[in-house]
C-alpha cells in the first residue's frame, strides 16, 4: 500500500461551509483528539488570514490556541476526499505512526464536506523560511542535522512502518524545524485522503511544487517510493546551494546538473551557497554525492533512503549509492576530497 500524509476572498477568511452545518453534525470520535468544527473556526477566527501560517498542495494552515497549547491546523482544500470511513481508517494509520523526524498528528474534525488536521507547531517554521525567508545563514553542522533527520524521518515511513508510506510531496516547507533545528517531516500520509493525491500535488498552484516532482515517474504516472527519492535530491540541492526552486525561469535541477560533476570532483565554485563560510569537505562530498545519484538515476537504480542516510551519516561509502554498472561512469577515480582536509 502507497500512502502519503506529511492557505483569501474580501473578508479574509477561507471557510468552506457544509449546507447542515447550522443544524445537527455528524462529528465523528477516533482514535487522536476529536474537535468540533465550531471549536477550531473560534480558535482560527473562523479561518481568518490573520491566522494563515502556509499553505501547501492540500490545504492552507492555521495557527491557533487549542487546550492552552499553540496548535497548527491545516485545513484540507479538495471535496474529493475519501468516505468517513475510509478517512477515519488513513487517520489511525497516520496517527499510528511513531517517530522522533515526523510530525505527530494531535487531533482532528470531521463534520459535514469539512477535514481538518491537529498538528504541533514549530515556532522555528519550515526549511523553506529558513533557507530564503531570514538573514540568519544555516551554518554546515546543522545542514547536516536537517539532512540526516529528514532522511531517517522518510527512512521510517519507506521501510520500517509495517506498511510503505509514499509521501509524494518532499520538498522545503513539508520539513518543520524544532528549536533545535531537529527536522520534522509533515503532510505524510495526506496523499491517501484522497481519490488521487498524486493528481492534487500536480495540479497544486504552489508555486516551485513541480520543480521537486521525477519528470519521468510524474509523466508515466507510476508514483513510488524512487518518487519521494528524487524529491529529497532535490531538498539536499536547495539545502546546499540555497538557491529558489525557479530562478529567473531555470528551475534549480536544470541550473545544477552541469556544476554537479565539478562539486564531485572537489570544484565548489558558483555552487555552494556564498553565505556558508565554512563545510567539512567529506560531508560536503557526500551529500553532493546523494544529490546526484537521487537526480541523474533512473528510477530502478536510484538507492533507498536507509542508503542515502548511511552515506549522509558516513557509515557507507558514496559509491553504494549508485547502480553497479553505473558506477565507473558516475565516480570518478580520485574525485573523492576526503584526503583534502575537513573545512574550506
Amino acid at each position: 500500500m502507497a500512502n502519503r500524509l506529511g492557505m483569501n476572498g474580501a473578508d479574509h477568511r477561507i471557510e468552506t461551509r457544509d449546507q447542515n452545518e447550522s443544524g445537527s453534525s455528524s462529528e465523528k470520535t477516533i482514535g487522536p483528539k476529536s474537535y468540533s468544527y465550531g471549536e477550531l473556526a473560534k480558535a482560527t477566527d473562523h479561518f481568518s488570514h490573520n491566522n494563515l501560517i502556509g499553505k501547501g498542495g492540500f490545504g492552507h494552515v492555521f495557527k491557533a490556541s487549542l487546550d492552552g497549547e499553540i496548535r497548527a491546523i491545516k485545513k484540507l482544500d479538495f471535496s474529493d476526499v475519501q468516505s468517513e470511513g475510509g478517512l477515519e481508517k488513513e487517520i489511525m494509520i497516520v496517527q499510528s505512526l511513531s517517530h522522533k523526524n515526523l510530525v505527530e498528528l494531535v487531533g482532528y474534525c470531521i463534520y459535514g464536506a469539512n477535514r481538518l488536521l491537529i498538528l504541533k507547531y514549530f515556532p522555528n517554521g519550515s526549511l523553506r523560511s529558513k533557507l530564503h525567508g531570514s538573514d540568519n545563514v544555516l551554518d554546515w553542522e546543522i545542514r547536516m542535522k536537517i539532512a540526516i533527520g529528514s532522511a531517517r524521518g522518510l527512512e521510517y515511513l519507506h521501510e520500517n512502518y509495517k506498511s510503505k508510506i509514499v509521501h509524494l510531496d518532499i520538498k522545503p516547507d513539508n520539513i518543520l524545524l524544532e528549536e533545535d533545528f531537529e527536522p520534522k517531516i509533515t503532510d505524510f500520509g495526506l496523499a491517501q485522503f484522497f481519490t488521487d493525491g498524486a493528481t492534487h500535488i500536480s495540479k497544486s498552484s504552489v508555486m516551485g511544487t513541480h520543480v521537486y516532482e521525477d519528470p519521468l515517474t510524474t509523466k508515466l504516472g507510476k508514483y513510488s517510493d524512487k518518487s519521494d527519492i528524487y524529491s529529497f535530491g532535490v531538498t539536499l540541492l536547495e539545502l546546499i546551494t540555497v538557491r529558489m526552486p525557479i530562478d529567473n525561469g531555470i528551475d534549480i535541477v536544470t541550473w545544477a546538473n552541469p556544476l554537479i560533476k565539478k562539486a564531485l570532483d572537489g570544484r565548489y565554485t558558483n555552487f555552494i551557497d556564498s553565505n556558508l563560510q565554512s563545510f567539512h569537505h567529506e560531508q560536503m562530498y557526500r551529500m553532493v554525492s546523494c544529490v546526484n545519484s537521487c537526480l541523474n538515476q533512473p528510477p530502478s537504480s536510484r538507492p533507498t533512503m536507509k542508503k542515502i542516510r548511511l552515506v549522509l551519516e558516513g557509515i557507507s561509502l558514496p559509491e553504494e549509492l549508485y547502480d553497479h554498472k553505473l558506477r565507473k561512469s558516475i565516480i570518478h577515480k580520485g574525485s573523492d576530497p576526503r584526503n583534502r582536509g575537513s573545512q574550506q
